[in-house]
């Protein structure tokens, strides 16, 4: 019984008041929403288990989180975005992590840390997971080119259109600017998951896929994010940060 509270206490931490494990950003909801059968499946399977078990960035946690085992390819997708969080970790060893996931798209070292810096800085902000945001990026920018530009005019490294620059609190309007573009990025996103019933749906939204008929397979956009959120905290895992701070 003990356990069981400790995985609501968590989860209940983690989710904040309104929002899910990826985002704590308060979302529109119903006032009563059935309980999912997914999770129906697993209070159950805890209970008789008798051990709590966190599904934590596409890998299964113990509480003392050692050995982590890594969930088979593609059951990741098949769980609900509110079952997805990071592991918990110091900002540094975060934000060394991230650049080191990154380089494997840019390899100018500089640049990686300050993405890295960014995504902390402006989801912690927002309450939005720097892994989701990552997975966001590789979706819409997979060279990280600051420069981007889209056939549709989206610019820089999250693809924000030019009509948001300057509307949404951040120091500057220049969205090629790192900082800047992923300061707009990241509270659009906000935005959308706070007015949307659900992660998948505010991903969507991001993409400007509305209808599903604006872009060709657009509806499968969510789902890449996720996937390669779930990609990333993988790799974030595997690195070796015994050189941290020696570099």
């Amino acid at each position: 019984m003990q356990m069981i509270m400790e995985m609501r206490d968590w989860e209940s931490e983690r989710r904040g008041r309104n929002g899910t494990i990826f985002t704590d950003v308060p979302r529109r909801r119903n006032d009563w929403e059935p309980e999912p059968v997914w999770k129906k499946f697993v209070r159950i399977g805890l209970q008789g288990a008798g051990a709590v078990i966190l599904l934590a960035a596409g890998t299964v946690w113990t509480l003392n989180q050692q050995k982590p085992k890594y969930l088979k390819p593609g059951e990741f997708l098949r769980l609900p975005a509110v079952a997805v969080a990071p592991a918990r970790q110091k900002p540094s060893e975060q934000a060394f992590r991230i650049s080191r996931v990154i380089l494997q798209y840019t390899k100018d070292t500089s640049r990686a840390e300050r993405i890295a810096s960014a995504l902390i800085r402006e989801g912690n902000k927002k309450h939005i997971d720097p892994v989701l945001l990552v997975g966001l990026l590789i979706a819409e920018n997979a060279k990280f080119d600051t420069t981007a530009r889209s056939n549709v005019s989206a610019r820089g490294l999250m693809q924000v259109m030019p009509f948001h620059s300057g509307k949404w609190g951040c120091e500057s309007g220049n969205l090629f600017d790192v900082d800047t573009n992923i300061c707009h990025g990241v509270a659009i996103l906000a935005s959308y998951v706070k007015g949307s019933p659900n992660l998948s749906k505010a991903l969507l939204r991001y993409n400007g896929c509305v209808r599903g008929t604006n872009t060709k397979n657009c509806h499968t956009y969510s789902g890449k994010v996720l996937k390669y959120a779930d990609k990333v905290a993988s790799q974030m895992l595997s690195v070796d940060i015994s050189g941290q701070g020696n570099e």
